[in-house]
């Protein structure tokens, strides 16, 4: 038994100093590099374009929180959105689009800073629309900011009286509509049509009120299909925009001023809307307008005020009306 012991000892020793030789980066290469397991089928560390798209996202809003300019984050979605799942895409379309509506207010503070210059106001006067910034010349610094902010999917816009400002360029982020959900491709084809085309501007339609029909019905068929994505609430409130102004926007061409009535032709659109979609929700709240103006014989207002104006208040049948519109789309949707 003593001879068995005596054996033993230097083999364990030996299988100590076994165990226990190498040097330090042997012993990290082991931890670094484990064996695979059997019953896993992912690497432990997935090369950079194969990160986890929650990674992405995340990457993407640290990236939000420090841009100075949206291009940044544009550039961001042209390298990740064709590889990227439908729902990461909407993240990230989303994420963008916020960027640019808060970024809104900082580009046009800037923009009219620079309006101020007299040179640089008369280069930006000097151009035509559509806008092509590439052709500026002596103004390198000038034509890049302008470059970086179309870069960044911004538009500039200007009024009739050639008041300029930048808007979200809807049409622009189409290029990311192969990759977005049903839910977020409709929602930016609305935007894109109002955007190239706003219904209304200083207080008067500048759209058919048929024109305008059409644009509700894309909106009540939004609202029907996605009750609950994640632009619902902003459609939503777009359709309340289209109705109030398609139900009350009398401003031009609308009453007959001799006897406060309702033209004949915009009544009569509001019946074709019903006939042409007879099992809409819009046409609940069209013919019960339609039922309201048939009480007072098409009359809408009251006549106004010697001296003061043409056109009196509305009929409180009717001004009740209008007031309800919101809560009756509510009521809806």
């Amino acid at each position: 038994m003593k001879r068995f012991n005596l054996i033993m000892i230097p083999c364990i020793i030996a299988l100590a100093l076994v165990g226990g030789c190498g040097n330090a980066n042997d012993k990290q290469l082991t931890v670094k590099q484990p064996p695979a397991s059997e019953n896993s089928s992912q690497p432990t560390s997935p090369p950079p374009a194969e990160k986890p798209e929650a990674d992405v996202v995340k990457q993407f809003e640290v990236m939000a929180a420090q841009a100075k300019e949206a291009s940044e984050l544009t550039a961001f979605l042209d390298q990740h959105m064709s590889t990227a799942g439908e729902k990461t895409a909407d993240q990230l379309f989303i994420g963008l689009e916020n960027y640019l509506v808060g970024h809104l207010p900082v580009v046009n503070d800037n923009f009219h800073a620079l309006l101020a210059q007299p040179a640089a106001a008369d280069i930006i006067r000097g151009l035509e629309y559509p806008y092509d910034f590439s052709k500026i010349k002596n103004d390198d610094n000038l034509k890049q900011w302008l470059m970086a902010q179309t870069a960044g999917k911004l538009k500039l816009m200007a009024t009739f009286d050639m008041e300029y400002y930048w808007v979200v360029d809807y049409e622009a982020l189409q290029v990311y509509a192969p990759h977005l959900s049903d839910d977020l491709k409709e929602y930016l084809a609305i935007q894109t049509t109002e955007m190239n085309g706003p219904y209304a501007t200083d207080g008067s339609l500048k759209i058919s009120r048929d024109e305008l029909g059409e644009r509700m019905m894309k909106a009540e068929n939004y609202l029907t299909k996605h009750p609950n994505g994640p632009k619902t609430a902003t459609i939503k409130q777009l359709y309340k925009d289209y109705l109030t102004d398609y139900l009350s926007n009398y401003r031009y061409g609308a009453i007959d001023e001799s006897t406060m009535k309702l033209l004949p032709e915009v009544k009569g659109s509001y019946s074709a809307f019903v006939k042409k979609y007879p099992n809409a929700k819009t046409s609940q709240i069209v013919s019960a307008y339609l039922a309201e103006i048939d009480k007072n014989k098409d009359v809408i207002f009251a006549f106004g005020k010697q001296g003061e104006s043409i056109i009196g208040d509305a009929k409180p049948n009717i001004s009740k009306f209008w007031d309800e519109i919101s809560s009756r789309v509510d009521q809806l949707f």
